[in-house]
C-alpha cells in the first residue's frame, strides 16, 4: 500500500501554526514611503535568527525537481531559529510540514502545501519540514541564521524515514 499525502493549496489560517506567509496580502499595514513612490508592506513575517549568538544571513538555494511520484523520506528542523524561502522565479512550489510528537516528526500530521511562485514562506522554528520541494529548476532567496565554525547538527535535526514509514506526492 502506497501511503499518499493530499496537496492542499496554503493560506493564512492552514499553515499558522508552521509558520507565515509572505506576500503583499499578508502585511499587517501598508506605509506610503519614498515621497509616495513606494508602498511598504510591513511586518509580513516574523524572524528568529539571532538566537545563541548566530547571525541573520541570506543564501540562495537552487532547487531540481524531484522523481515523480515523490517520496517523502525524510523531515527536517531548526530548533534554534525560524528560515524564510523566497522564490526568485515565479513558479509554483511546493512544501510538506508535520506536528511534532516525542522529538520527531509527527507522520500521522504530515500536510503538502502547493504554493504560487510569488509567495514565499517563513518556518518558525522547531518545525519539521521536508527540503525543498520545486516542480522545475528553481532558485529562492533564504534569509536563516548562520554560525562560523558551529557543528550543523545545533540548528538542523534530520528525521529518516523506515521503508514502512515513506510517503509519496502524487500530482
Amino acid at each position: 500500500m502506497i501511503n499518499k499525502i493530499k496537496i492542499e493549496n496554503i493560506n493564512l489560517d492552514n499553515f499558522s501554526e508552521f509558520g507565515h506567509l509572505i506576500s503583499k496580502e499578508s502585511a499587517f499595514k501598508k506605509i506610503s514611503i519614498n515621497q509616495g513612490t513606494t508602498v511598504r508592506h510591513h511586518n509580513i513575517s516574523d524572524l528568529e535568527l539571532n538566537n545563541e549568538d548566530g547571525i541573520s544571513a541570506i543564501s540562495i538555494f537552487s532547487g531540481s525537481p524531484r522523481n515523480i511520484p515523490v517520496e517523502i523520506k525524510i523531515m527536517e528542523k531548526h530548533p534554534i531559529a525560524s528560515q524564510s524561502f523566497l522564490p526568485i522565479q515565479n513558479i509554483d512550489w511546493l512544501i510538506v510540514v508535520s506536528k511534532e510528537k516525542n522529538d520527531m516528526p509527527d507522520l500521522d500530521t504530515m500536510r503538502c502545501f502547493h504554493i504560487k511562485g510569488d509567495v514565499g514562506i517563513t518556518y518558525k522554528k522547531n518545525i519539521w519540514h521536508h527540503p525543498l520541494l520545486v516542480r522545475k529548476n528553481q532558485d529562492f532567496w533564504i534569509v536563516d541564521r548562520i554560525k562560523k565554525n558551529e557543528n550543523p547538527s545545533i540548528n538542523l535535526k534530520e528525521y529518516h524515514f523506515k521503508e514502512n514509514q515513506i510517503r509519496h506526492l502524487i500530482f
